[in-house]
């Protein structure tokens, strides 16, 4: 019994051989698990595998084959994709999906719902047509964001603008004007003059982020800023500072008062730290982005210029690295602004080590903004060596007399003999430059009245300027009276009989 059991045994186990290598399928064979799955409502769908696929960029590599789905084009409904690993994905690996309607477009970028177990990889799309899943490595990204960072913040200060351009600027620099700058390069400079003839000091922010800057004792002419491009600048104007867009120019009214001073300086305050570290940010960003070949058209002050137009991102400004990061850099911000391209970028931003690197930079940061952003230009005016009361005084000459009070206010005859008036002017003393032995004044003419006008030049007329010269005790007024002495110099006869 025992050897028919044992005889039984083997020709079952014979049979079983044979029906496998007949390729007999009459034994159950467990259920197969497609590599991808679609859930799309209403769609017959259809999956080809074509294999692997060229990554766009070596920092990415493919993790699955490339798949068609059709039918290709939009759908009538969002559908669901699964696509299952053949091993795990490693946790220092990011998954990203990329997708495109035919082999000749780019691949786009969509985000990718990783399981649990890492064994399968999810999206969502509302159109068919060619898609894979890829990988990068996110500490390998992490480092080499540090890198760019500190790139960022040292040697990658950009100079995007040259010097601006002022009318007479030579002649803006006298009657005791002078001007200093530094140190640095971040503002382009000049002094001039403008409408009407007021003194203007242009400067130019040469950095490729906004800069805000003080402005004590001048105030704002002009702010050449492109609203429609740097809509965001609005949000973040302080106060009395000026907010210098990168590359535009601010022009301030630079006239001042004899022995006065005003000055331009570019705030080393909590929101210039802001601007600056969110400058080398996405300056970082960007440079990633070209490392997965998605950085074609991507410009790092547009980019800027969209965070800082949203209100979480203006509000956190001046309040620290964390606020920073949370207000705008977090993944939803990235992926708005960046738009598809920004679901390479937001796992980078989220690692921890990035968020405790740039808490730990904070310090560099503010550095590194004194040394780079940090500028001052100031506007001075000397005190002349003398003042109104050098002219000040009753002036005698044959037939005529001037008089000018200490605050520089004039009357003026002139006649011929004692009966005879010619011209009764009065005028306003002003601007004197020199020595009290030899000094100019400019003189304007406030009242004309003719009596007999003889003289072979016109007569004078309200709001005529001219120079009055005084050396030697004698004035020389080249409108009417020609010369006035002072007692010393009418004893000498100098004015005349």
């Amino acid at each position: 019994m025992a050897t028919t059991m044992r005889f039984s045994g083997r020709l079952a186990i014979v049979v079983i051989v044979l029906l496998v290598l007949a390729g007999c399928d009459a034994l159950p064979q467990a259920p197969s698990t497609p590599e991808v799955e679609v859930v799309a409502p209403g769609v017959e769908v259809h999956t080809r595998s074509l294999g692997s696929g060229e990554p766009p960029a070596p920092d990415l590599r493919f993790i699955s084959a490339v798949y068609e789905l059709s039918p290709s084009g939009v759908l009538p409904a969002q559908a669901t994709v699964t696509v299952r690993m053949p091993v795990p994905i490693a946790q220092i690996y990011v998954a990203v999906v990329v997708t495109r309607s035919s082999t000749a477009d780019p691949w786009e970028y969509l985000p990718a719902v990783v399981a649990a177990d890492r064994t399968s990889v999810s999206f969502t799309t509302t159109r068919f047509g060619y898609f894979g899943v890829l990988e990068y490595d996110l500490d390998q990204a992490v480092e080499r964001f540090e890198r760019d960072f500190v790139d960022g913040l040292a040697g990658g200060v950009p100079q995007i603008a040259g010097a601006p351009s002022c009318d007479n600027e030579q002649g803006a620099r006298g009657e005791g004007y002078s001007a200093a700058s530094g140190p640095g390069d971040a503002l382009a400079w000049c002094l001039g003059e403008g409408n009407a003839g007021i003194r203007v000091l242009k400067v130019t922010n040469r950095r490729g982020y906004p800069l805000l800057a003080s402005h004590r004792g001048m105030d704002v002419i002009e702010n050449a800023v492109d609203w429609a491009q740097w809509p965001s600048l609005s949000r973040i104007a302080v106060g009395d500072k000026a907010v210098i867009a990168p590359g535009g120019t601010v022009a301030f009214n630079a006239d001042l008062a004899a022995g006065a001073s005003a000055a331009i300086t570019t705030e080393a305050d909590d929101i210039g730290h802001s601007l600056y570290a969110l400058h080398a940010t996405v300056t970082a960003l960007v440079q990633a982005l070209t490392r997965f070949a998605a950085g074609s058209g991507v410009r790092a002050a547009e980019i800027t210029n969209k965070i800082l137009a949203v209100q979480s991102c203006a509000g956190s400004l001046g309040k620290g690295s964390g606020d920073l990061v949370a207000g705008c850099l977090n993944a939803k911000m990235i992926t708005d602004v960046f738009g598809p391209r920004g679901f390479l970028l937001a796992p980078i931003l989220a690692a921890e080590p990035v968020v405790a690197y740039v808490a730990g930079q904070w310090k560099a940061i503010v550095d590194r903004f004194n040394g780079n952003s940090t500028y001052r230009v100031e506007i001075a005016r000397a005190k002349p060596a003398v003042d109104l009361s050098v002219f000040a005084g009753d002036w005698l000459g044959h037939t005529r007399s001037l008089t000018i009070t200490p605050d520089g206010h004039a009357k003026e005859h002139v006649g011929d003999g004692c009966c005879h008036p010619i011209v009764d002017l009065a005028f306003t003393v002003s601007a004197p430059q020199g020595t009290r032995a030899a000094a100019t004044a400019t003189i304007t003419v406030t009242s004309v009245t003719l009596h007999d006008w003889v003289f072979p030049q016109s007569p004078p007329k309200i709001g005529q300027t001219a120079t009055i010269k005084l050396a030697n005790g004698v004035i020389t007024e080249p409108l009417a009276g020609g010369t006035y002495c002072d007692r010393a110099a009418s004893i000498a006869g100098i004015c005349g009989a």
